[in-house]
């Protein structure tokens, strides 16, 4: 079945308008019409609805509501800025697993820069998070954030109930033991291709994040945090 958001009024009456992209979709490509059953995501909920009307856009009517699929866990992925689209791959499979926020965060080692050209692609970052979100039954589309420092970081990091570093020198750290279904907010420090060094994960250990193994294999920057979110949807119960 057809997905499709609600715009801005979200739904009054029963009643809601599809945003302008998808009512195009809706008419111009898939040739829906009235009557036609449709997934409707409005307010972070999803419902079964039906459109009513396609004389001025797209009026779609609620039919009852879909339990959600979201997850109890709130993750918030910091990305290390990556080299050339690998971004846009982190957000859409970051994305298909559940994470709620992207935050990009220029690195000692990052090879990329996003100061002075971040907008056009935070533009196009949030537009393939809202696509893989749709495509992924998620009612709920994360936010792919502006880029912040190491410093910024840091001090973000105490904000969370719990703050995972996965590092290819870490020893003694195991998500299993650390995540809970207690745990609702987690933060996770990705690297990019360079990696992290001592210096760069020290401040965050003293902000309170805890350093972890993957396992004993090393995975790319475009990967880890996808193995460190579908990890921790499992050990979270998430995925049950």
């Amino acid at each position: 079945m057809h997905r499709f958001f609600a715009d801005e009024r979200g739904i009054v009456e029963g009643l809601a308008h599809l945003e302008a992209e998808d009512a195009n979709h809706a008419l111009r490509v898939l040739r829906l019409t009235a009557g036609d059953r449709v997934h409707l995501f409005s307010g972070g909920e999803a419902y079964l609805a039906e459109i009513a009307d396609t004389a001025d856009g797209v009026t779609v009517r609620v039919l009852e509501p879909i339990q959600s699929p979201e997850a109890s866990l709130r993750v918030t992925l910091y990305q290390g800025v990556p080299k050339g689209e690998k971004m846009e791959y982190i957000v859409q499979k970051c994305t298909e697993a559940g994470v709620h926020r992207i935050v990009p965060v220029n690195m000692p080692r990052s090879v990329a820069r996003l100061e002075g050209k971040a907008d056009k692609k935070l533009i196009r970052w949030n537009r393939i998070a809202r696509e893989a979100a749709k495509q992924a039954f998620r009612p709920v589309t994360p936010e792919v954030a502006g880029p912040i420092s190491m410093k910024e970081l840091a001090a973000a990091l105490p904000r969370h109930q719990l703050a995972l570093v996965p590092w290819e020198d870490a020893r003694d750290g195991a998500l299993r033991r650390l995540i809970t279904p207690e745990i609702t907010d987690l933060a996770i420090v990705i690297g990019p291709e360079g990696g992290m060094s001592p210096e760069d994960v020290a401040p965050l250990l003293a902000a309170g994040a805890k350093a972890v193994t993957l396992g004993p294999r090393i995975f790319r920057t475009e990967t880890a945090g996808l193995a460190a979110i579908v990890a921790a949807m499992a050990f979270s119960h998430n995925l049950e």
